[in-house]
């Protein structure tokens, strides 16, 4: 599955103490399933996370959630943690209409793009994992 993202620009970081920076991310996104799937194919959605930037160490920290829609109106949730030292990844924890029950973990592959917009920095990638649909009697 394929997607792109593009931050909606957020404040300025604070600081935290300890050499740390507290700041919100907000992105538009656009997502493609590789397989013609319909998880995740041809759906809009926004993501919103916290994130701790350690100046010293040189490490990020991301957490938060993304939510998609398709053309039907029916959507995905996920949960994301984007962690120092270990592989990105989501968890798909449900959704609504055709995808409700949706349960996935993937991991998360970003390669950042060169932006013609300065201050505003773009990425494409890729969610690899598998899914299931949970029965919801």
């Amino acid at each position: 599955m394929t997607f792109t993202a593009t931050p909606i620009p957020p404040p300025k970081p604070m600081p935290i103490g300890g050499g740390r920076e507290f700041d919100l991310l907000n992105q538009a996104m656009a997502a493609m399933n590789d397989a013609g799937n319909p998880v995740l194919n041809n759906m809009g959605g926004r993501c919103q996370f916290s994130r701790i930037r350690d100046t010293s160490a040189k490490t990020v920290e991301v957490r938060g959630f993304c939510t998609y829609v398709d053309k039907d109106g029916d959507q995905t949730f996920e949960q994301c943690d984007f962690l120092p030292g270990q592989p990105n990844k989501c968890n798909i924890t449900g959704g609504t209409g055709k995808f409700e029950g949706l349960q996935a973990e993937l991991i998360i592959s970003i390669e950042p793009l060169k932006s013609n917009f300065e201050g505003n920095g773009q990425v494409i990638g890729h969610k690899k994992g598998t899914y299931r649909i949970a029965k919801t009697n």
